[in-house]
């Protein structure tokens, strides 16, 4: 599948969405992509974060950037008010709001190293992490083909969530 494809794909499935009633944000009926960046805005952003994106990356930001409105969590209790807020990171406006999410992945190399090598990548190879959703990260290598999203919670809680970019959001959207 390629980024458009995924586009309209995931955008059909955020149409029918129905919220259920359960902790945790949740992507709102339907929510739409917003547009991608241009190539220039693309390098700009590369040279923000200090290196330079995977191809996919780069593919995906030139279709997609972020959702076009704030993801809600309910309280299934009914205890609290609906709560929103953008989990699905849009740049460069997020690039301030995900440094404790990149200082957490840095405080806690081992961890990640540990995982992504358990998973077979090479970690002396990683230039760099970039925040995509939640606590969710893209591991940046030299290799420019390689793209794996890393989970990490507390810090010592780290697993490979995709071997590629397109295999995490397909996972995290349940698309497969």
């Amino acid at each position: 599948m390629n980024w458009k494809e995924f586009k309209i794909k995931s955008e059909n499935k955020f149409r029918n969405l129905e919220i259920e009633r359960c902790w945790g944000f949740q992507i709102q009926p339907g929510t739409t992509w917003n547009t991608g960046l241009n190539e220039h805005e693309i390098e700009a952003l590369e040279k923000t974060f200090e290196f330079e994106f995977p191809l996919d990356y780069k593919e995906m930001l030139l279709t997609i950037n972020g959702l076009d409105r704030d993801e809600i969590a309910i309280d299934p209790d009914d205890k609290e008010a609906d709560e929103f807020g953008r989990m699905m990171y849009k740049y460069p406006e997020d690039y301030e709001r995900t440094f404790s999410l990149r200082q957490e992945i840095s405080e806690n190399m081992k961890y990640v190293n540990e995982a992504l090598q358990l998973s077979g990548f090479d970690t002396s190879k990683v230039v760099g992490f970039v925040p995509l959703y939640g606590h969710r990260a893209m591991a940046v290598f030299t290799d420019k083909s390689l793209s794996p999203v890393i989970s990490i919670h507390q810090g010592n809680d780290v697993i490979v969530y995709g071997k590629s970019l397109m295999d995490y959001w397909e996972k995290e959207l349940y698309l497969k």
